[in-house]
């Protein structure tokens, strides 16, 4: 299996007055070359802090507790922030949800990705804009030259996010984490952007991890999935087997609140309740509170049990003599 990103127990965190409360609670997936994996769950799920512990960019009163970020042999979790500063961007890049935050308003497009592949590539200023322009009429910019010398605020949203992916891939990163990177825009460009992303990990070949709730943009991207829900990974399949046969309660309430167009009659289901705060989790299963088909032993953690050879899942229901029960997820 050839691994460009390994996460092993991954704890992060903030200390209270009750203790430490993880936000991310023995998270474990890897990443292959040339591959996507999603991440889905609902929001407060601990998808966007595990994506920032990737990159280094955790909160100032979040931290790591626990576990491993291999990153081509590189163990990320404890190396100073000089060292994450020489990675980012070059080894592993980010796509940020909403990219008007993200852009500085005060500087033009072409100064901020010219800046970024200086602090990684000894070139010239000049082959710097070069290498710019030719980053931004890699992901389908029109009038390249004259968007250089703009600023954010004179570019619609969809253009905004190309610029953003400019900027990620500028470095030829092994990693790209896009977290919800579609959000913020309209259908039609959200159709774009993906496509946008596709063709390029096939030119590129990188490695993608997706952050998202929408099953669609799963369904349409990705090759695994792992689903979160607390702060802890509940399923992780192959994207076919994820919706053609769903293991985790949660993960089949999720999929079953996806609308059916063909059915106008369609009852639209949900999960009742929400996710808890970190702060107060119940006991044993995170998800027994909302969870149909709770019963007494789910006051205990459930093992993560490899269903088959495709899927595996946090949840007693599958706890079974015949099946191998595993550690952690």
């Amino acid at each position: 299996m050839n691994e460009v990103l390994k996460v092993e127990d991954l704890e992060v965190g903030v200390p209270t007055e009750q203790g430490f409360a993880n936000i991310v609670n023995g998270v474990s997936f890897s990443l292959e070359k040339g591959k996507t994996l999603g991440i889905v769950g609902e929001s407060g799920c601990g998808k966007s802090m595990t994506s920032l512990s990737l990159m280094g960019l955790l909160p100032p009163a979040v931290s790591y507790r626990g576990g491993t970020i291999n990153l081509k042999d590189n163990e990320l979790t404890s190396i100073p922030k000089k060292a994450w500063r020489k990675l980012r961007g070059k080894d592993i890049a980010m796509i940020f949800q909403e990219p008007m935050t993200s852009l500085n308003p005060v500087y033009t497009i072409g100064s901020q990705i010219v800046e970024l592949i200086l602090n990684h590539r000894k070139i010239s200023k000049k082959d710097a804009y070069a290498h710019a322009l030719k980053m931004l009429q890699l992901v389908g910019i029109p009038r390249a030259e004259e968007v250089l010398h703009e600023y954010p605020h004179q570019l619609s949203g969809g253009m905004r996010q190309r610029v953003m992916i400019a900027m990620a891939l500028s470095c030829n990163p092994e990693v790209l984490v896009a977290d919800e990177p579609t959000t913020a825009l309209d259908v039609t460009i959200q159709a774009q952007i993906l496509e946008l992303m596709k063709s390029l990990q096939e030119e590129l070949k990188m490695s993608i991890l997706l952050i998202t709730h929408d099953l669609g943009v799963v369904a349409e991207m990705c090759d695994k999935v792992v689903v979160m829900y607390a702060g802890e990974i509940v399923e992780e399949s192959t994207v076919i087997e994820l919706f053609e046969s769903p293991k985790h309660p949660y993960t089949k309430g999720l999929i079953a609140s996806l609308p059916d167009i063909e059915d106008e009659k369609e009852y639209l289901s949900s999960i009742p309740g929400t996710v808890p705060s970190p702060t107060d989790m119940p006991p044993g299963c995170r998800f027994a509170p909302r969870c149909t088909f709770a019963h007494e032993q789910c006051r205990q953690a459930p093992p993560v049990v490899s269903v088959n050879q495709e899927s595996r899942t946090k949840c007693w229901l599958y706890v079974k003599e015949e099946i191998p029960v595993k550690e952690g997820m």
